[in-house]
This record gives structure tokens, C-alpha cells and sequence, in this order.
């Protein structure tokens, strides 16, 4: 009998309350229908976002002299190539890979996550702008092996602007790869609220929800929550002088094809981090414009799991491991 996964109580109250407040990161999944409804903060023509993060050794739960020690290097970014053209056309990805060098039979070597898409305007209808992206992606771990680690991206939008800071936006999802209804097309919806300059802006709606607040001038909250479990928060303090503090807590969830499984067997990864850094930013480094955004961060990784099904309405554990320190890596490019 398939036992039902479920995140720790504590994780599903917060992902209730972040529902609640929560927006889109600027950079974040911009394989998604992001990619053509978030809106650029700037006139540069790309923006990425990377995370490199290593974890200390960590016991795995019930079972003896397993152990593991992982790093994850989460990358994304995207590009308008043509912002002045009322096509509009963007491209984005997503590169996330992640080494166990665990010696538990459960836990894989290696997972990597692949996916690359196109997204376009194709023109206005009943008032409203339609965009819609195309991609593929690869996701497995023992990467390019198996073609079942295949999976298509597809997301048609229609955005209209209720007025000058307000829209609404209708989408129809689909990506192989998701942890909620791989194979199906979902419905969406977004209700949008933009400051005029700094102030509290904010997006409601499924299956992402989230919230930009510029609280004072120097300080800032930033949260985002994704269907199922996916959340990101942020609070961050400016010293000046390009320095500034953060606090933030994020909830990894993440799903993976297996070598010779079937697509109905998938590997998924949970995680629960808190963690604090501190942020230097710099426009124009040494005076050449070069734009230089960067961050150390040390953390604790908890409530840290895996478990096998096909998606997460119906989940089997696995193992898990004990909560462990890490240290990691913010990256923020502009060009």
C-alpha cells in the first residue's frame, strides 16, 4: 500500500502564510510562464541567478555508517534579445545539479536538471497581451541516458493591465518535469499589484503567489511560494556603501527521473534551509560598468528527506538526514 508524503507541520503552516503574502523571484524557474509575465526592474537585456551551496556531512536516518555530503549548484537566467520589438522575444533556462557523494543505497550519485525555452508575444486579444513559451528538458540522474529523462515545457498566458499598476493574467501550464500532475495541462491565474518605485508590490494566484516590499529605504522583504512546496523568503537590511544583511529561509522540493524507471517512478527531494549572508553590490566595478552582485551565506539544511512515486499526491519515503550546517554562494548578473 503507497504510503502519502507530506512536508513536517511547521512547513505546511508557513507555505500557507507565504501563499498568503508571496511573488515571484525576479530570477527564479524562468523555464516557467515567468519567463514572459515578470516584469524587468532594469534595462539590461539578461539577468541569471546562481547558487552554489555545499553541505557538511550529515548521518542519514535509520540506517548505519550511511552518510552524505552534498552540493547543489542551482542556475538561472533569462534574455530578451529584441526588447524593443513588439514580439518581444525571451529565452530562459534552468541548470540545477546536485552530488550525494553518499554511500546510501536510496540516494543517488548525481542529479541534474536541464531545461531551455522560448517564449514570444503573438499579438492582443479582448484587451489582453498573449505570450506563449516553448521548451524541452532533461531530468534524471545519470544525465542524457535515458529518454525518459525527456520532457516537454509549454505555457500559454494572456496578461491585461487593469490599470496603471494592476493586472491580471490567465495562464495554461504545462511541464514534464513538475512535482504536481507532470502529465497534464494546468489552469492559472495572477493578481498583480506594482509600486510606483519602492513599496510593496505583490502577486496572488496559482501556482506561484509572492511579495517585493520595500518595508523602509534599507529595509527589504522578498518572498515567493510555488505549488506544491517550493518557497523562498528573504529579509534584507542595507549598510551602505554596496554592503548589506540578509536573513532568509527556503523550502527545496524537486522531482527526478531515474535511470531504466519508468516515468511513473520519479526521485524527490525535499529540503528546508534558514540561513544568513551578507550582500555586496557594485554597478560599476572599478569604474569599467561592470555590474557586480554577490553574496556569502552560512545556513542550516533541515527536514531534509527523499522519497519515490510519481508525483506528490502519492509518495513513498525513503531515508532522510539529520539536520546540517552548509555554507553557499549568491550570484546575480546583469548584462
Amino acid at each position: 500500500m503507497p504510503r502519502y508524503f507530506a512536508p513536517s507541520r511547521s512547513a505546511a503552516v508557513f507555505a500557507c502564510l507565504t501563499t498568503l503574502l508571496a511573488a515571484t523571484s525576479k530570477v527564479h524557474a524562468q523555464t516557467t510562464s515567468a519567463l514572459t509575465l515578470d516584469p524587468w526592474t532594469h534595462q539590461e537585456w539578461g539577468e541569471t541567478l546562481d547558487r552554489p551551496l555545499y553541505q557538511a556531512q550529515a548521518d542519514v536516518r535509520g540506517a548505519d555508517h550511511e552518510t552524505t555530503q552534498m552540493f547543489f549548484w542551482d542556475s538561472t537566467g533569462r534574455f530578451r534579445p529584441s526588447p524593443q520589438s513588439t514580439v518581444d522575444p525571451r529565452i530562459g533556462y534552468r541548470y540545477l545539479t546536485i552530488t550525494t557523494d553518499s554511500n546510501s543505497r536510496s540516494l543517488p550519485d548525481n542529479l541534474d536538471e536541464i531545461s531551455l525555452a522560448f517564449g514570444a508575444t503573438l499579438g492582443e486579444w479582448q484587451g489582453g497581451r498573449v505570450t506563449a513559451i516553448a521548451g524541452a528538458g532533461y531530468s534524471g540522474d545519470n544525465l542524457f541516458a535515458d529518454t525518459n529523462g525527456i520532457f516537454g515545457i509549454g505555457h500559454l498566458a494572456w496578461e491585461r493591465s487593469l490599470n496603471a499598476r494592476d493586472t491580471l493574467a490567465l495562464t495554461l501550464d504545462y511541464d514534464g518535469s513538475r512535482a504536481f500532475l507532470p502529465d497534464v495541462p494546468l489552469p492559472g491565474f495572477a493578481f498583480s499589484h506594482r509600486a510606483d518605485g519602492d513599496g510593496l508590490s505583490w502577486s496572488f494566484g496559482y501556482p506561484r503567489s509572492g511579495v517585493d516590499w520595500a518595508i523602509t529605504q534599507d529595509l527589504r522583504l522578498s518572498a515567493r511560494y510555488e505549488v506544491p512546496y517550493t518557497a523562498d523568503v528573504s529579509l534584507e537590511y542595507r549598510l551602505g556603501e554596496g554592503f548589506s544583511v540578509f536573513g532568509g529561509y527556503s523550502d527545496f522540493f524537486n522531482a527526478f527521473f531515474l535511470d531504466d524507471q519508468p516515468k511513473t517512478d520519479r526521485f524527490f527531494l525535499h529540503m528546508q534551509r534558514v540561513e544568513v549572508g551578507l550582500r555586496f553590490v557594485n554597478p560599476n566595478l572599478l569604474g569599467a560598468n561592470l555590474f557586480l552582485d554577490a553574496a556569502v551565506t552560512v545556513g542550516y539544511a533541515f527536514d531534509q528527506s527523499w522519497s519515490h512515486g510519481f508525483d506528490v499526491r502519492d509518495l513513498e519515503p525513503l531515508q532522510g538526514t539529520e539536520g546540517t550546517p552548509y555554507v553557499g554562494i549568491v550570484l546575480r548578473g546583469r548584462f
